[in-house]
């Protein structure tokens, strides 16, 4: 028997486009969404998420196959868009002053080999979305830029429903279709990514502090602001809020308050019992408060490209290495290429100080919420919605 809510607060436009029974979204956190965690939400009624921009094809598929052995309900894939035109092999080998010096005397600190040729990061897109489309995923979301055309209609064609993510008013507008200078939607639906979000920004028009379209903004103006562009209030297609949220109580103002059609939650998942988020990194967000850690800030120097992360050695090395000399800090596909090395060492090893510390602003909060990160996705998703009744049933 169908469960009552409270106002029906689950029956959203999103709710009822991807058939699920609650209008929350498993941030898809690369390297801490594994085949268990994303099952577990879906299972539990929310949409689980793989965080797939790293992830080669093979192993893609691989993964897709095992989610599917855990859950039959729908789940998503989630994307990074790629530069047009990639670096080359050799401008991927240029040497950047300042950085490049600074990750050489980091190497030679935990005693890495410096390495004499750098490889892309990125697996290749086309084989990604080959992938995907061969093995019908239901839900692709996507970040970091708008998907070409020839892969819109692909997925479209396979059914696939397609979620983009949007960090500014301007850049939702392009994705919805509203956007004058290219009228046609990009997206079924989009992730209104505010500055309290942990990871990569997902920008990919210009930013600017003079044009209200084009700033970044919290989430819940984020949001507000986009649904204001419409003179009845109704954006053309879903608003999934993300940024921060790590509470029941976050959730209702969401829904309720944002009137937003769901939710996306990442830091709070990463701390479920099936995250594959690693112990390092994992104990840092538990204890952050306790530790009076240093707040997150977004920045660009662990892999080119803005990330909101604590801020520890790696970062800060890089970031006063890059102004003392000067010297640009590389984009995407060159900067993230260089660090993964080390990044990937010091999480093999537990080494905090060269991890990524990937991580919203609501850590300590997300910590407390999660029981010191004792509880299941299952139970973390069970507890949203019983808070989020009880905060419409006290209203």
């Amino acid at each position: 028997m169908a469960t009552t809510h409270a106002a029906g607060w689950t029956a959203t436009a999103i709710t009822k486009a991807l058939h699920i029974q609650y209008p929350i979204i498993q941030a898809p956190c690369a390297g801490h969404t594994g085949a268990d965690l994303i099952a577990a939400v879906s299972n539990a009624g929310g949409l689980g998420s793989l965080g797939a921009g790293m992830i080669p094809a093979a192993q893609l598929r691989t993964t897709i196959h095992s989610i599917r052995e855990k859950t039959s309900r729908p789940f998503a894939v989630n994307l990074f868009c790629r530069a047009a035109k990639p670096p080359t092999h050799a401008e991927l080998q240029k040497h950047y002053p300042g950085t490049d010096d600074v990750l050489n005397e980091i190497r030679t600190e935990l005693n890495l080999p410096i390495p004499t040729e750098f490889q892309l990061r990125s697996p290749p897109f086309e084989d990604q979305v080959n992938v995907v489309v061969e093995e019908r995923v239901p839900v692709v979301s996507f970040t970091f830029g708008l998907l070409p055309d020839s892969v819109l209609q692909r997925l479209w064609s396979a059914g696939t429903f397609l979620i983009g993510t949007a960090t500014t008013v301007q850049e939702a507008l392009a994705l919805a279709g509203l956007d004058p200078s290219d009228p046609t939607r990009k997206a079924d639906a989009i992730v209104a990514q505010g500055l309290e979000a942990g990871g990569h920004r997902g920008s990919f028009l210009k930013i600017s502090h003079d044009d209200k379209h084009h700033q970044q903004l919290p989430v819940a103006d984020l949001v507000k602001a986009i649904r204001s562009t419409q003179n009845n209030g109704r954006f053309p297609i879903p608003i999934i809020a993300a940024g921060g949220i790590s509470s029941g109580a976050d959730v209702y103002h969401a829904i309720h308050d944002w009137k937003a059609d769901g939710a996306a939650i990442g830091t709070l998942f990463m701390l479920s019992k099936e995250s594959t988020t690693p112990q390092g990194h994992r104990d840092y967000m538990l204890r952050a408060k306790a530790n009076a850690v240093e707040e997150t800030k977004i920045t660009t120097a662990i892999t080119g490209k803005s990330v909101r992360s604590y801020p520890n050695q790696l970062m800060k090395r890089i970031e006063a290495a890059s102004k003392k000399s000067g010297g640009e800090i590389p984009n995407y596909d060159i900067q993230s290429s260089k660090t993964k090395d080390i990044a990937a060492y010091a999480t093999q090893n537990g080494i905090q100080d060269y991890m990524m510390l990937l991580s919203g602003v609501n850590a300590p909060l997300a910590a407390e919420y999660s029981e010191q990160g004792t509880l299941s996705a299952a139970e973390i998703l069970n507890k949203l919605v019983n808070d989020v009744d009880a905060k419409i049933a006290a209203a």
